[in-house]
């Protein structure tokens, strides 16, 4: 699969996405493991690229990672996928969340 970005410059990306939003996390070193690149995704045009955050887990039923999702065409964040599956964009102006049109544009477009 080609793409425009390395592995390298999603994981900078990623760090100033988590500096920028203050986001709690680790992004580990294995580049195998915590950041992966796949021909689409949810709401994503193109090539996506997922990073994997570890944080400490907590006392509910969630994972111990949250995802950053990372445009390769647009060569920036679309949205972070929290320990329990919730869609979430900090960079969204005026909401903690998505709003419902994002969310339902990015689920109308894989039933198109």
């Amino acid at each position: 699969m080609k793409t425009k970005l390395t592995a390298q410059q999603v994981l900078v990306i990623a760090n100033n996405y988590k500096r920028d939003f203050n986001l709690s996390g680790n992004i580990e070193n294995d580049n195998n493991r915590t950041i992966r690149s796949y021909e689409g995704f949810d709401g994503v045009q193109g090539v996506a690229w997922l990073v994997l955050v570890g944080i400490t887990p907590t006392g509910f039923e969630t994972e111990d990672e949250y995802t950053i999702v990372i445009s390769d065409e647009q060569a920036k964040v679309e949205y972070i996928i929290d320990p329990t599956g919730h869609y979430y964009a900090p960079h969204v102006k005026d909401s903690d969340e998505m709003s419902d049109e994002e969310f339902d544009a990015i689920w109308d477009e894989e039933t198109n």
